[in-house]
């Protein structure tokens, strides 16, 4: 066993560890970087290459602001040509309901100070002719955004550190670290020993394995990303881009390649790349761009991203010895350069140094309530904060039945304030903004992520200005229960909601077609139906609506009626596949 000392080690050599390792030597600070395979081999090198401050959450932008100011410079601070390139970030929209939430985030964003602007169809089409017309309604636009090469950004970061006095050992995977009375820590890597005072856990998709060993429970997911590369190509385009279903990224390179990637981002323990992801990636792309349908595919390759339930990173002290930097959400290249500095910054000076930008992402914060935002990226804003700011019950001067987008339940006329029948959802779509919140806040409570899938309640849009949230009513008659020939729907009594049970449901869509309410769902890749439970009681649509358009409350008998009738109506809507 071979010993070493040094003020602080860090474990994991992607954008993180590096840009922190790099950051501290430069502030006269000993640091020793473990990475267990080589530098950039997780993540980092082989991420996506955006460079970009829009579509993120709220508490991220201050940050992503004032990483994408050092860009410009580093290929020169680093003596590496990182391949960084600004032109902008195009967020594409393909459906007309993606619209007006892309909108109103645009708005959101624009509050925080950021430079970006809703593009017309023909002004995108204007500014990348090789994108296909008839696909395109819109898009966001951020002129200050762009890309670099990832691996060549990681790389320059860690041999800047190693000529600073940096010791980096790479082939050592970390088995133990050990905390002594002395106040000191021993990492056990490979066959080094190595003494430290600090010890940042920068691991990636390996940090939740070592926080466990510690006695640290982090609330990550590790979730597989693919991606593709082209053979070297014409110019095409210099943005990145994005699109509002969540499920695309692409750019070219500066040596003409095209990398994309996209499909199904699911939950997984390897980089294994899968047929079925890299053909939705390259269909969805062809769709988009037709001049690629006959480029040539040199390289595919997989990543796992560390994620939390609320989408963004976790950067906080664990306890005296140990800091953790982790759980980026496949945004953590961008900036990646500013959270080194900050954490450097703030081990260099003591926790009284602790920079305010990183306070946010303090580890404790999902002890609290949830609140959600919708963001173009086709993914959520959920932002967890210890304060009750959460939405209570409250009602306005008039309720709509779910999926209302005609007539309105008055309050006043239907009594529903002495009404003794059971509590249902009712949805007023005269305060609704079309923000999606309710779609995150069911996301988060059934599936402990935030991603929008497999969801019980959809907001559908009759128009770019007219939208309203759709859900099972929960009617009397339960039309699915009766038409389910396979015990995959069941009900605990009388009164009681029907559930579905996954391990029985065959995808026969008997249930779907028997609902005139349209409030069940058959879901291709769970290979299954969903409905609405009310969450145990609870809904989390009716908790987390920002504008109170969800309330649940009981109905009068004229109130129920009226919800039933409205929802006849908005099948309408459901079938011309604007929810």
């Amino acid at each position: 066993m071979r010993n070493s000392r040094a003020d602080v080690v860090i474990v994991g050599g992607g954008i993180v560890g590096c840009a922190t390792a790099y950051y501290l030597a430069r502030r006269g600070v000993q640091v020793t970087l473990l990475e267990r395979r080589s530098i950039g081999s997780g993540a980092t090198g082989r991420s996506g290459g955006g460079v970009r401050q829009s579509a993120r959450v709220s508490e991220e932008m201050p940050l992503a602001k004032e990483s994408i100011a050092l860009f410009p410079t580093l290929s020169d601070e680093l003596g590496i040509d990182i391949e960084y390139t600004r032109a902008g970030n195009l967020r594409l929209v393909e459906m007309v309901d993606h619209v007006r939430p892309m909108q109103v985030d645009i708005l959101r964003q624009q509050d925080l100070g950021l430079d970006v602007r809703w593009l017309e169809p023909q002004d995108v089409r204007e500014m990348v002719p090789a994108l296909r017309r008839e696909r395109i309604f819109g898009a966001s636009f951020c002129p200050t955004d762009g890309h670099c090469n990832p691996f060549r950004l990681v790389t320059g970061f860690s041999q800047a550190a190693r000529r600073a006095g940096v010791e980096l050992l790479t082939g050592c995977e970390v088995r133990s670290i050990r905390q002594t009375d002395s106040g000191h820590a021993f990492v056990e890597a490979g066959d080094w020993l190595v003494r430290a005072r600090t010890v940042l856990i920068a691991a990636g998709f390996g940090s939740e394995a070592l926080c466990r060993r510690i006695g640290f429970e982090s609330p990550l997911a590790n979730m597989r990303y693919e991606s593709l590369i082209t053979e070297a190509l014409p110019s095409l385009f210099t943005q990145m881009f994005g699109v509002a279903g969540g499920d695309l990224f692409f750019r070219q390179t500066r040596h003409g390649g095209v990398h994309f990637g996209g499909g199904l981002i699911e939950e997984a323990e390897d980089v294994a790349t899968t047929a079925k992801n890299l053909q939705l990636a390259a269909e969805h792309l062809v769709r988009l761009v037709p001049a690629l349908e006959q480029a040539s595919l040199l390289r595919t390759w997989g990543g796992l991203d560390p994620s939390t339930p609320d989408g963004m990173p976790i950067i906080d002290r664990l306890n005296e010895n140990v800091m953790l930097a982790t759980g980026f959400c496949g945004h953590g290249l961008a900036i990646g350069p500013v959270v080194g500095q900050l954490v450097a910054e703030w081990i260099a000076g003591g926790d009284g140094a602790k920079p305010a930008l990183l306070a946010p992402f303090r580890r404790n914060r999902f002890e609290g309530w949830l609140q959600t935002k919708w963001t173009p990226s086709g993914s959520f804003e959920a932002a967890l904060a210890t304060d009750t700011t959460h939405t209570t019950q409250r009602g306005g001067s008039t309720l709509a039945a779910p999926g209302a987008f005609g007539s309105m339940v008055s309050i006043e006329e239907d009594g529903l304030d002495g009404a003794d029948g059971p509590r249902s959802l009712l949805i007023n779509p005269s305060v609704c903004t079309g923000c999606r919140m309710c779609e995150m806040a069911c996301s988060i409570h059934h599936e402990h992520l935030a991603r929008p899938t497999q969801l019980r309640i959809k907001v559908a849009y009759a128009s770019d200005a007219f939208y309203t949230p759709i859900t099972c009513i929960h009617c009397e008659e339960a039309y699915c229960l009766e038409s389910c020939g396979f015990d995959a729907l069941e009900r605990a009594g009388p009164g009681e909601i029907v559930r579905v049970i996954d391990e029985y449901c065959i995808g026969c869509l008997l249930c779907v077609d028997a609902c005139p309410y349209g409030g069940i769902t058959f879901v291709e890749e769970k290979d299954t139906v969903v409905k609405c439970d009310l969450c145990g009681g609870d809904p989390a649509c009716a908790q987390y609506c920002p504008t109170g358009a969800i309330t649940f409350a009981p109905l009068s008998t004229a109130a129920w009626e009226r919800v039933k009738k409205n929802a006849v109506e908005n099948v309408e809507w459901i079938g011309r596949g604007l929810a």
